[in-house]
C-alpha cells in the first residue's frame, strides 16, 4: 500500500473507542477520509475472489442465502481461535491494501494534501503503520468501549470483551502511536483535539513512509 506522493495518517484504536467519530472530525475540517474496515467489508459482500476464500475456509453457510454475509456468526469464530482470525487475515488484508492503494491514487490533486486519513482498527496488527507518515490512536475506558459496543451492535458484553481480548492492547497501541486521543467525554470535545493535531499533521507530516 506504499504512496510515495500522498502523506497517509492512520486513525486506529480499539473497538468502542470512538475511531469513526474522530475521523468524521477530520472530515469535517476538509481532510479526505478513507475507511480500512468499510473496504473490508465491501469486500467480503461484493468481491467474488474474497467471498470464495471465505467460504472454502469457514464453510458455505457463512453467507447466507442471500449472499449476505453470516458477520456475527464469523464473529463468533475468529474472535475465539486466532488461527482463524489470522486465515481471515490472511483474505482480507492483502485486497484491502490494494483496494486503498487504488482509492488514494483515484484522488484528485486537491484531496490528497496535505494529507490522507486512513481508518483502521488494525493499522500496527496489519503492519500498515509502515507505510504511513503518521498514526493517531484513539483511546476510551474499557467499561465505555463495552457499553458502546453492546449498544451499537446489540451484542453481549461477553462477545464485546471477546472481541477486545482479540485486539492489540489499548496500551500497545498507545506506545507505537504518534498522538493519542482520549475519547471518553462527550463528542463536542473531541473537535478541538483534532483541530490541534491536524494544524501539526499540516506542517510536519512527510510524505515518504516510515524509515
Amino acid at each position: 500500500m506504499p504512496s510515495e506522493t500522498v502523506p497517509l495518517v492512520g486513525v486506529t484504536g480499539g473497538i468502542g473507542s470512538g475511531k469513526s467519530e474522530v475521523c468524521r472530525r477530520f472530515g469535517a475540517l476538509g481532510r479526505t477520509v478513507l475507511s480500512a474496515d468499510q473496504l473490508a467489508r465491501e469486500l467480503t459482500e461484493k468481491d467474488p475472489a474474497v467471498g470464495e476464500a471465505i467460504r472454502k475456509t469457514f464453510g458455505a453457510g457463512i453467507y447466507g442465502p442471500d449472499g449476505s454475509l453470516r458477520r456475527r456468526e464469523l464473529a463468533e469464530v475468529v474472535f475465539s481461535a486466532p488461527s482463524k482470525r489470522r486465515a481471515l487475515d490472511a483474505i482480507v488484508h492483502p485486497r484491502v491494501f490494494s483496494e486503498l492503494a487504488t482509492a488514494v491514487q483515484a484522488l484528485p490533486p486537491a484531496a490528497r494534501l496535505p494529507y490522507v486519513i486512513v481508518e483502521a482498527a488494525l493499522v500496527f496488527e496489519s503492519g500498515m503503520d509502515a507505510f504511513l507518515a503518521a498514526t493517531v490512536v484513539v483511546r476510551a475506558a474499557e467499561e465505555t468501549r463495552i457499553a458502546r459496543v453492546m449498544m451499537r451492535d446489540g451484542v453481549t458484553r461477553e462477545e464485546v470483551i471477546a472481541r477486545m481480548q482479540a485486539q492489540m492492547s489499548p496500551e500497545e497501541k498507545a506506545k507505537r502511536g504518534d498522538f493519542i486521543i482520549d475519547n471518553d467525554g462527550p463528542t463536542e470535545g473531541i473537535l478541538a483535539k483534532v483541530a490541534f493535531i491536524d494544524r501539526i499533521l499540516a506542517l510536519f507530516v512527510r510524505s515518504s513512509p516510515r524509515p
